[in-house]
């Protein structure tokens, strides 16, 4: 029997428990492995340098402050993300990030889904059980 894939890892940066545990229930259900969730700028900066990734879903605004150097590092060592919000998108964004992708909240599962698979356009969710 060959080995069972390796699930994509994906870094939440959420600081919303409510929809930090929806979109915990929505990566086990789709079989992806959760990394974190950070809910503080420093967990995230932590587990964006250490952990291995596949993607990562960024909250804009984590407490009092943004998630920009999260957004940098995962830049640097080349792991796809997406920032999710429920502001306006016109004033959300600094131009460096311009053109990052945003996934807006309430989150939907086919939304959740879709993002992930277009950062990971090589990685299939795996197949129900």
């Amino acid at each position: 029997m060959p080995p069972a894939p390796i699930p994509p890892r994906i870094l939440i940066v959420e600081d919303s428990i409510f929809l930090t545990l929806a979109l915990q229930d929505m990566c086990d259900s789709l079989g992806w492995a959760l990394v974190g969730p950070a809910v503080t700028l420093a967990d995230g900066l932590r587990l964006a340098r250490a952990e291995p990734l596949d993607a990562a879903l960024l909250d804009v605004e984590i407490g009092d402050s943004q998630s920009w150097d999260i957004a940098e590092l995962l830049q640097q060592r080349g792991i796809p993300f997406a920032f999710t919000t429920g502001h306006s998108l016109d004033r959300v964004l600094p131009a460096r990030f311009s053109g990052a992708p945003i996934l807006r909240k309430p989150f939907q599962l086919a939304g959740v889904e879709q993002m992930i698979n277009t950062l990971l356009p090589s990685a299939a969710s795996p197949p129900p059980i």
